[in-house]
Protein backbone atom coordinates (compact mmCIF):
# COMPACT_ATOMS: atom_id res chain seq x y z
CA UNK A 1 0.00 0.00 0.00
CA UNK A 2 1.40 3.72 -0.77
CA UNK A 3 -0.11 7.26 0.08
CA UNK A 4 -0.64 8.45 -3.09
CA UNK A 5 -1.77 12.55 -3.62
CA UNK A 6 -4.50 13.19 -6.24
CA UNK A 7 -6.56 15.75 -7.99
CA UNK A 8 -10.09 14.82 -8.02
CA UNK A 9 -11.97 14.05 -11.47
CA UNK A 10 -14.27 16.76 -12.75
CA UNK A 11 -18.09 15.82 -11.22
CA UNK A 12 -20.56 14.52 -14.30
CA UNK A 13 -23.95 14.78 -14.44
CA UNK A 14 -25.29 13.31 -11.00
CA UNK A 15 -22.12 13.71 -9.47
CA UNK A 16 -20.96 14.58 -5.80
CA UNK A 17 -18.08 15.44 -4.13
CA UNK A 18 -18.05 13.70 -0.71
CA UNK A 19 -15.06 15.24 1.89
CA UNK A 20 -14.55 12.09 3.86
CA UNK A 21 -14.89 12.48 7.45
CA UNK A 22 -13.99 8.66 8.78
CA UNK A 23 -13.96 5.71 8.22
CA UNK A 24 -12.70 2.02 10.09
CA UNK A 25 -10.45 -0.82 9.41
CA UNK A 26 -12.74 -3.69 9.32
CA UNK A 27 -11.19 -6.97 8.83
CA UNK A 28 -12.87 -7.80 5.19
CA UNK A 29 -10.49 -4.39 4.59
CA UNK A 30 -7.31 -6.43 5.64
CA UNK A 31 -9.02 -9.57 4.08
CA UNK A 32 -9.18 -7.26 0.52
CA UNK A 33 -5.19 -5.88 0.90
CA UNK A 34 -3.91 -9.71 1.13
CA UNK A 35 -6.30 -10.54 -1.41
CA UNK A 36 -8.14 -13.38 0.71
CA UNK A 37 -11.20 -12.09 0.63
CA UNK A 38 -14.04 -13.34 -1.60
CA UNK A 39 -14.82 -9.90 -4.16
CA UNK A 40 -11.41 -8.71 -4.79
CA UNK A 41 -11.89 -5.00 -6.62
CA UNK A 42 -9.34 -4.56 -9.99
CA UNK A 43 -6.20 -3.08 -9.27
CA UNK A 44 -4.81 -0.31 -8.31
CA UNK A 45 -7.54 0.42 -6.04
CA UNK A 46 -8.35 2.63 -3.11
CA UNK A 47 -8.82 0.45 0.40
CA UNK A 48 -11.84 1.19 2.45
CA UNK A 49 -15.16 -0.45 2.73
CA UNK A 50 -17.54 2.32 4.17
CA UNK A 51 -17.10 5.74 5.96
CA UNK A 52 -19.00 8.48 6.21
CA UNK A 53 -18.72 12.17 4.83
CA UNK A 54 -20.01 15.38 4.11
CA UNK A 55 -20.91 17.03 0.31
CA UNK A 56 -19.05 19.80 -0.39
CA UNK A 57 -19.44 19.70 -4.21
CA UNK A 58 -22.27 18.45 -6.89
CA UNK A 59 -22.75 18.81 -10.59
CA UNK A 60 -26.13 20.38 -11.99
CA UNK A 61 -28.93 18.64 -11.57
CA UNK A 62 -27.20 16.01 -8.87
CA UNK A 63 -30.28 17.23 -6.75
CA UNK A 64 -30.26 15.84 -2.86
CA UNK A 65 -28.32 15.45 -0.87
CA UNK A 66 -27.63 18.93 -1.02
CA UNK A 67 -24.20 20.39 0.04
CA UNK A 68 -23.51 20.20 3.29
CA UNK A 69 -25.43 17.22 3.88
CA UNK A 70 -23.35 14.46 5.75
CA UNK A 71 -24.00 11.32 3.92
CA UNK A 72 -23.29 7.11 4.58
CA UNK A 73 -21.10 6.47 1.68
CA UNK A 74 -21.58 3.57 -0.86
CA UNK A 75 -20.29 0.17 0.35
CA UNK A 76 -16.87 -0.44 -1.39
CA UNK A 77 -16.27 2.70 -2.92
CA UNK A 78 -12.96 2.82 -1.62
CA UNK A 79 -13.12 5.32 1.44
CA UNK A 80 -9.62 6.02 2.84
CA UNK A 81 -8.93 9.29 1.24
CA UNK A 82 -9.83 12.37 1.83
CA UNK A 83 -12.53 12.66 -0.72
CA UNK A 84 -14.61 10.46 -3.02
CA UNK A 85 -16.72 11.28 -5.80
CA UNK A 86 -20.10 9.20 -5.79
CA UNK A 87 -23.84 9.31 -7.54
CA UNK A 88 -26.01 11.39 -5.26
CA UNK A 89 -28.52 8.65 -5.65
CA UNK A 90 -26.11 6.23 -3.93
CA UNK A 91 -25.69 8.02 -0.69
CA UNK A 92 -28.00 7.92 2.13
CA UNK A 93 -28.49 10.66 4.15
CA UNK A 94 -27.64 11.36 7.84
CA UNK A 95 -28.33 13.60 10.57
CA UNK A 96 -25.68 16.29 11.57
CA UNK A 97 -26.24 15.12 15.06
CA UNK A 98 -23.92 12.62 16.21
CA UNK A 99 -20.16 10.91 16.17
CA UNK A 100 -19.08 10.52 12.89
CA UNK A 101 -17.08 8.02 13.59
CA UNK A 102 -19.96 5.62 15.24
CA UNK A 103 -22.27 6.70 11.46
CA UNK A 104 -19.57 5.52 9.38
CA UNK A 105 -19.84 1.83 10.93
CA UNK A 106 -23.55 1.85 10.12
CA UNK A 107 -23.11 0.12 6.52
CA UNK A 108 -21.23 -3.35 7.20
CA UNK A 109 -21.60 -4.77 10.50
CA UNK A 110 -25.27 -4.27 11.55
CA UNK A 111 -26.79 -5.16 8.76
CA UNK A 112 -24.80 -8.73 8.78
CA UNK A 113 -25.65 -8.91 12.22
CA UNK A 114 -29.33 -8.58 11.32
CA UNK A 115 -29.53 -10.96 8.20
CA UNK A 116 -28.01 -13.37 10.26
CA UNK A 117 -30.66 -13.78 12.49
CA UNK A 118 -33.28 -13.22 9.98
CA UNK A 119 -32.44 -14.76 6.96
CA UNK A 120 -30.95 -17.99 7.81
CA UNK A 121 -33.67 -19.95 10.37
CA UNK A 122 -36.94 -19.16 10.98
CA UNK A 123 -36.43 -18.75 14.79
CA UNK A 124 -39.20 -17.56 17.21
CA UNK A 125 -38.64 -16.14 20.17
CA UNK A 126 -37.15 -17.87 23.35
CA UNK A 127 -34.97 -19.77 20.70
CA UNK A 128 -31.16 -20.18 21.53
CA UNK A 129 -28.60 -18.94 19.08
CA UNK A 130 -25.16 -19.88 19.25
CA UNK A 131 -22.19 -17.81 18.28
CA UNK A 132 -18.49 -17.48 18.52
CA UNK A 133 -16.47 -14.08 17.88
CA UNK A 134 -19.23 -12.77 20.24
CA UNK A 135 -16.84 -10.17 21.09
CA UNK A 136 -16.32 -8.83 17.88
CA UNK A 137 -18.47 -5.66 16.01
CA UNK A 138 -21.26 -7.95 14.68
CA UNK A 139 -21.10 -9.94 17.69
CA UNK A 140 -21.90 -7.04 19.91
CA UNK A 141 -24.62 -6.45 17.09
CA UNK A 142 -26.24 -9.45 17.16
CA UNK A 143 -26.52 -9.82 20.84
CA UNK A 144 -28.62 -6.99 21.17
CA UNK A 145 -30.98 -7.17 18.05
CA UNK A 146 -31.16 -11.18 19.54
CA UNK A 147 -32.41 -9.36 22.60
CA UNK A 148 -34.76 -7.15 21.14
CA UNK A 149 -36.23 -10.34 19.33
CA UNK A 150 -36.70 -11.95 22.28
CA UNK A 151 -33.95 -14.44 21.24
CA UNK A 152 -31.18 -15.61 23.72
CA UNK A 153 -27.99 -16.22 23.14
CA UNK A 154 -24.95 -18.38 23.58
CA UNK A 155 -22.20 -15.90 23.48
CA UNK A 156 -18.22 -17.70 22.50
CA UNK A 157 -15.42 -15.63 22.98
CA UNK A 158 -11.66 -16.85 22.54
CA UNK A 159 -10.37 -15.58 26.07
CA UNK A 160 -11.91 -15.42 29.66
CA UNK A 161 -10.96 -11.30 29.31
CA UNK A 162 -13.87 -10.93 27.16
CA UNK A 163 -16.56 -12.58 28.52
CA UNK A 164 -17.66 -9.34 30.60
CA UNK A 165 -18.12 -7.47 28.04
CA UNK A 166 -20.50 -9.27 26.05
CA UNK A 167 -22.26 -10.06 29.01
CA UNK A 168 -22.73 -6.44 29.49
CA UNK A 169 -24.01 -5.95 26.01
CA UNK A 170 -26.86 -8.69 27.30
CA UNK A 171 -25.81 -11.73 26.14
CA UNK A 172 -27.67 -14.58 28.02
CA UNK A 173 -24.36 -17.25 28.62
CA UNK A 174 -20.83 -16.07 27.70
CA UNK A 175 -18.30 -19.37 27.56
CA UNK A 176 -14.89 -19.38 26.56
CA UNK A 177 -14.01 -21.94 23.73
CA UNK A 178 -12.26 -25.29 23.96
CA UNK A 179 -13.13 -28.89 23.41
CA UNK A 180 -15.58 -29.58 25.29
CA UNK A 181 -17.69 -26.45 24.19
CA UNK A 182 -20.72 -28.33 23.05
CA UNK A 183 -21.23 -30.15 26.66
CA UNK A 184 -20.69 -26.96 28.21
CA UNK A 185 -23.55 -25.29 25.80
CA UNK A 186 -26.46 -28.11 26.55
CA UNK A 187 -25.29 -27.49 30.11
CA UNK A 188 -26.19 -23.68 30.05
CA UNK A 189 -29.01 -24.24 27.86
CA UNK A 190 -30.60 -26.90 29.61
CA UNK A 191 -30.21 -29.13 26.59
CA UNK A 192 -32.16 -27.03 24.44
CA UNK A 193 -32.76 -27.73 20.85
CA UNK A 194 -30.60 -25.04 18.92
CA UNK A 195 -31.34 -24.30 15.61
CA UNK A 196 -28.36 -21.69 14.60
CA UNK A 197 -24.62 -21.65 14.65
CA UNK A 198 -22.67 -18.43 13.61
CA UNK A 199 -19.46 -18.34 12.96
CA UNK A 200 -16.73 -15.95 12.43
CA UNK A 201 -13.76 -18.08 13.46
CA UNK A 202 -13.54 -21.05 11.30
CA UNK A 203 -11.25 -23.99 11.08
CA UNK A 204 -12.34 -26.29 14.09
CA UNK A 205 -14.13 -23.40 15.94
CA UNK A 206 -17.25 -23.84 13.18
CA UNK A 207 -16.95 -28.07 14.26
CA UNK A 208 -17.42 -26.84 18.14
CA UNK A 209 -20.20 -24.84 17.05
CA UNK A 210 -22.05 -27.50 15.06
CA UNK A 211 -21.79 -30.34 17.84
CA UNK A 212 -24.06 -27.89 19.41
CA UNK A 213 -26.89 -27.71 17.48
CA UNK A 214 -30.01 -30.10 17.27
CA UNK A 215 -29.76 -32.44 14.59
CA UNK A 216 -31.06 -30.56 11.46
CA UNK A 217 -29.42 -27.26 12.75
CA UNK A 218 -27.50 -24.70 10.29
CA UNK A 219 -24.02 -23.56 10.87
CA UNK A 220 -23.74 -20.66 8.63
CA UNK A 221 -20.36 -18.94 7.92
CA UNK A 222 -19.56 -15.07 7.83
CA UNK A 223 -15.54 -14.80 8.66
CA UNK A 224 -11.82 -16.52 8.91
CA UNK A 225 -10.52 -15.25 11.71
CA UNK A 226 -8.84 -18.35 12.10
CA UNK A 227 -7.01 -18.21 8.75
CA UNK A 228 -8.40 -21.75 7.89
CA UNK A 229 -10.86 -23.24 6.02
CA UNK A 230 -13.80 -24.31 8.15
CA UNK A 231 -14.17 -28.51 9.33
CA UNK A 232 -17.11 -29.70 10.64
CA UNK A 233 -17.11 -33.40 11.55
CA UNK A 234 -20.96 -35.63 11.39
CA UNK A 235 -23.07 -34.82 14.34
CA UNK A 236 -22.64 -37.17 17.33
Amino acid sequence: MELESFDPPALQAGEVRVEVLAAPINPSDLMTITGDYGRLPPLPAVGGNEGVGRVVEAAAGAGAPRVGQRVLLPVGIGTWATHVTARAAELVPLPDAGDPVQLSMLAINPPTAALLLQDIVDLAPGEWVVQNAANSAVGGYLVQLAKARGLRTVSVVRRESACAQVAASGGDAVLVDGDDLATRIRSVTEGAKIRLGIDAVGAAATDRLAQSLAPGGTVVNYGAMAAAPVSCRPWR
